[in-house]
């Protein structure tokens, strides 16, 4: 059975080889299993990239459960906060389509650490 922690090594997998569609649906699994986002264990991975991604994308997920239609009381675990931008920059965009993003405002969460989502990154959850 999956939980968190394998959940978010294959999210990460994912949005590493720019495959969105499953990505998007492993973040579906986290909404229908009803995991506390909060509660989640800090990964503690050694590569940079993929802790801020881990980071980025569970904030992402509090901002989306929070918003309508869902508005669930929910926040990104504690350990989020002290991970720090990746060394490197990156985008969630695959480069095949990095010109129709171009003028697409960013993600702030993602923004912060160095990472490059559209702000609209995961809204159809």
């Amino acid at each position: 059975m999956d939980n968190p922690s394998s959940l978010l090594d294959r999210m990460v997998d994912h949005l590493l080889a720019h495959e969105e569609i499953p990505f998007l649906d492993l973040v579906q699994q986290v909404w229908r299993r009803g995991w506390r986002l909060e509660e989640i264990a800090d990964p503690v991975d050694t590569d940079p990239l993929r802790y801020a991604l881990k980071a980025c994308v569970l904030e992402r997920m509090a901002e989306i459960w929070g918003s309508p239609p869902r508005n669930v009381q929910s926040s990104a675990p504690p350990w989020c906060e002290r991970v720090p931008a990746a060394p490197v920059q990156f985008s969630v965009v695959s480069p095949d389509y990095e010109e129709v993003w171009r003028e697409e405002e960013p993600s702030p969460i993602f923004a912060k650490r160095n990472i490059f989502a559209p702000r609209q990154f995961m809204f159809f959850v």
